[in-house]
């Protein structure tokens, strides 16, 4: 049997996730714009069709059903069974984890749907651009990222706590975009600690697939928590 690396476990259970979660939320996108043509509803949601500034097909959701919101419910406590079963159980972390990735495509779809979809299709592959040059500098740049953690924390704290403070006052739109966008240079900084200590516990010979499974959740969650705060930056 060849042995695999921990770099190698942990890509395959990341890519695998990533490939749901976005593959599900481009089919959403790819169905919907077919049901708006046909002017028939999809996942409970009614859409009118436009066009935005750039002349591109812009779907509007008209009416929305239970379900989307049915689902979001589903997806944030699956996600939070995620975080705490990849301690401690590869199966059941294995299984939250592809049932958050199953929620959170069509949830993030409509997300863009609601905003624009050739945005949030455009924030998609900047996530994506950003998480491979994270992987490269994170991985292979020689630098030590690792005293970033304590750092990374606080200002984890603080966002969360700004955007507790979103949910009950009123933000202009461009402080919300200054948020988002400091959300988002935050994300990429936990990237690059997530990936260099990837590397770092490769080079100490830790190679077990629970392991494997604990930093892919981390990047994982790091990803999404870049997308999402890409797409909040760049809606109206």
């Amino acid at each position: 049997m060849v042995e695999t690396s921990l770099i190698f476990k942990t890509f395959v259970i990341l890519g695998f996730q990533l490939a749901l979660v976005f593959g599900v939320c481009l089919w959403v996108i790819i169905m919907s714009r077919k049901a708006a043509s046909e002017k028939k509803p999809f996942f409970g949601v009614t859409f009118s069709e436009g066009t935005n500034s750039r002349g591109e097909l812009d779907l509007q959701p008209v009416e929305v059903g239970s379900g989307l919101q049915v689902l979001t419910y589903i997806n944030m406590a699956s996600l939070f069974a995620m975080v705490i079963t990849a301690h401690f159980s590869l199966v059941w972390g294995l299984v939250t984890m592809t049932t958050t990735s199953l929620t959170l495509g069509p949830v993030l779809g409509m997300i863009m749907l609601n905003m624009d979809e050739n945005d949030g299709l455009r924030a998609l592959q900047l996530t994506m651009l950003i998480t491979f040059a994270a992987g490269v500098i994170g991985m292979y740049s020689g630098l030590d990222f690792s005293g970033l953690g304590i750092y990374l924390g606080f200002g984890l704290l603080g966002l969360l706590l700004l955007r507790l403070v979103m949910l009950f006052t009123d933000f202009a739109s461009g402080q919300r975009r200054l948020i988002a966008i400091g959300g988002a240079i935050l994300f990429t900084l936990f990237l690059l600690y997530d990936f260099n200590r990837l590397a770092a516990l490769d080079e100490q010979g830790v190679n077990d697939w629970q392991t494997a499974l604990q930093i892919a959740v981390s990047l994982y969650l790091d990803i999404i928590n870049l997308l999402l705060e890409l797409l909040e930056a760049t809606s109206n």
